[in-house]
């Protein structure tokens, strides 16, 4: 066998190895998010639930609140919040899956990254059911189609999960390495959603302000979950700039992970827990 042969099946035995690493993880933290018994998937799952409902009881219950886009107020704020909450949510869980996963790192196969694309996919899918359950709710007590474009929406949910991949895996590794990163993001959050575009259209803000906000990547992820959900929505979504900036950061990471490995292995944790905001 000559030696592209032989580096050939190296490379493939070196992926099977790593699918495997990934897919135990994957089991692992999904063991440790559930719990033991069916009351721990119940919980999982309600949480968020009950953290949404609870934020448009409150926007809706507002006197002569009118909504931004589209007649029904709830259907306008459920995207919006669906898509901000499950990048924000997805990307603090999994920005901190290298501290707790600090004793698995010692084994060989295991690499920082193997937890943190695996806790990724763990929220991300969380998130993904709540989605499904608040607009299969919509649909059914407001007779209002909530999916009008099925491939565009399935774009977008490849689309922020992409993003919270490439996110996830930044904060990762930069927060382990420069622990200040962490309080960085902390304080980004408020910027962040004040520019996601939740609780307005873009698309209606004047050019001096759009041109600053249309750089916020969560609000790409917004206003894609919001182009699948109204016909005559009027986005600013640009698919090419979140993939790019998706792209950009997560090779970013993935070269930073490999430099500074041994180093991120050996980072502690500063005890601090990032805080829910919205």
């Amino acid at each position: 066998m000559d030696s592209v042969g032989r580096h050939a099946i190296g490379l493939w035995d070196g992926a099977r190895m790593n699918g495997r690493v990934l897919v135990a993880l994957i089991f692992r933290d999904s063991a440790q998010r559930f719990g033991d018994g069916p009351a721990g998937y119940i919980w999982t799952l309600v949480e968020p639930s009950m953290l949404i409902a609870i934020m448009l009881v409150m926007r809706v219950s507002i006197k002569n609140y009118t909504p931004a886009f589209g007649e029904s107020s709830i259907m306008f704020l459920l995207t919006g919040l669906l898509a901000y909450r499950i990048c924000r949510n997805t990307i603090n869980k999994a920005s901190r899956a290298i501290i707790a996963n600090r004793p698995l790192l010692a084994f060989g196969p295991v690499k920082p990254i193997d937890v943190v694309f695996a806790k990724t996919i763990v929220e991300f899918t969380i998130w993904l059911i709540v989605l499904t359950i608040f607009f299969s709710a919509v649909r059914r007590i407001l007779q209002q189609e909530v999916i009008t474009s099925f491939q565009g929406f399935v774009l977008a949910l490849l689309a922020m999960f992409y993003f919270c991949l490439a996110m996830s895996t930044f904060n990762a590794t930069i927060g382990a390495l420069l622990p200040i990163w962490k309080s960085i993001w902390r304080i980004m959050s408020v910027p962040l959603l004040l520019t996601s575009g939740v609780l307005y259209v873009p698309s209606t803000m004047p050019p001096e302000m759009l041109s600053v906000i249309q750089w916020n990547p969560v609000l790409h992820c917004v206003e894609a979950l919001r182009s699948a959900s109204y016909l005559d929505y009027l986005s600013i979504y640009d698919p090419v700039y979140l993939f790019s900036f998706s792209t950009i950061t997560l090779l970013l990471s993935l070269i930073i992970e490999m430099l500074f490995r041994k180093e991120i292995i050996r980072s502690r944790d500063d005890g601090e827990e990032d805080e829910e905001e919205l």
